[in-house]
């Protein structure tokens, strides 16, 4: 068993803290009148920017806690972050939907990067390896 930290950690761990800050940056835009709540939908999805300046932050907290517990190795954290992902991959469906019945050929590309990375880290966090290296502790 390895014990040092996955490169694959590193990169989501990476990730998750990049998207926290996005949406950090989009709650201070949304909250002081500078952006649209339509300029984070590409984050949130599901229309869920809709509800305001609190949907970004709550996403933001919830991405670093998530980002915290990989890297501290808590297994919860892996988990979750599964499910967070295959959630993503819902909520992005009618997303990628909308954009191709519309012929969106950015939209299509933005959503369908999205639901690729969302599987992928779905995929590696359910890895043999990484589990073992998340029971490891």
């Amino acid at each position: 068993m390895v014990e040092s930290r996955p490169a694959g950690v590193k990169a989501i761990v990476a990730l998750s803290v990049a998207l926290a800050i996005a949406a950090l940056l989009y709650a201070a835009l949304i909250g002081a009148d500078w952006a649209p709540l339509s300029s984070g939908a590409w984050l949130l999805g599901g229309g869920l920017e809709q509800t305001g300046p609190v949907a970004f932050l709550l996403y933001a907290a919830m991405l670093l806690l998530i980002a915290a517990g990989l890297w501290k190795r808590w297994s919860w954290a892996r988990r979750v972050g599964v499910l967070i992902a295959a959630a993503g991959v819902v909520l992005a469906v009618p997303a990628i939907s909308s954009a191709v019945m519309d012929s969106r050929v950015l939209a299509i590309a933005r959503e369908g990067m999205q639901i690729i990375v969302r599987v992928v880290i779905v995929f590696y966090l359910t890895q043999e390896p990484v589990k073992e290296w998340f029971a490891g502790r």
